[in-house]
């Protein structure tokens, strides 16, 4: 991790984190990069520019609570625990097809998150074996689609995720409550809804352009 500063291509960094705490706990080397100063300083700056410092200052603790090499077997069982437990009943999954209504896997969303990317032209990595509806996946297509500054997609993805990303967090939390994986629920729809803010500025910023070039071509 590196400095933060909350504004909006942070906002997409914050977004790749997150991405890939969900895609997979991190390693003993990520355990080490998180914990060191840079990454302990990153970290409490995005739970400041999210108003969620007790969730990140957690993190931090729970980061340095043992050897990395400890933190990461525990993250690791942990994850396989709540994301890729055998029994439905005892995780929570991380795909949009279990929490957006359809409660499948391989629903709507899939197809859904498959256009964006080719909206985007990106795909996924052949090692891969996630499907496109995962929060870490989706989470990664909406950084990409503001690196590529695609507000379209970048909107419309936001708008699905906001439908389904709350009772997902909610579950979590209520799974892991304050540990590593219920810590980083909370820091879910904040930054959802900083990105949400960041795309009606920009529009509105596109609109009052627009209005003066009208204006400016009227009265020439």
């Amino acid at each position: 991790m590196s400095s933060f500063a909350p504004d909006g291509a942070d906002m997409v960094l914050a977004c790749e984190w997150l991405a890939k705490q969900f895609l997979a706990p991190p390693d003993d080397e990520q355990v080490r990069a998180i914990r060191s100063l840079r990454g302990q300083i990153a970290l409490r700056e995005i739970g400041a520019a999210l108003n969620q410092q007790q969730a990140a200052d957690t993190i931090c603790q729970i980061m340095n609570a043992d050897s990395s090499e400890t933190v990461a077997e525990t993250l690791q069982r942990r994850h396989v625990a709540l994301f890729e437990g055998m029994f439905r009943q005892r995780c929570v999954l991380p795909y949009a097809s279990v929490w957006d209504g359809t409660d499948r896997l391989g629903g709507p969303a899939v197809t859904r998150v498959k256009r964006l990317m080719r909206d985007l032209d990106i795909h996924l990595d052949s090692t891969c074996t996630e499907m496109p509806d995962h929060l870490g996946i989706c989470l990664a297509v909406l950084a990409e689609a503001l690196r590529q500054q695609r507000e379209d997609v970048a909107a419309t993805l936001l708008s699905d995720m906001r439908g389904w990303v709350p009772r997902f967090s909610e579950a979590l939390i209520r799974a892991d409550g304050t540990n590593y994986y219920g810590n980083l629920a909370r820091l879910l729809m904040p930054l959802l809804d900083r990105i949400g803010e960041g795309l009606c500025s920009e529009t509105g910023r596109e609109q009052d352009n627009a209005r003066d070039y009208e204006r400016a071509g009227y009265e020439q």
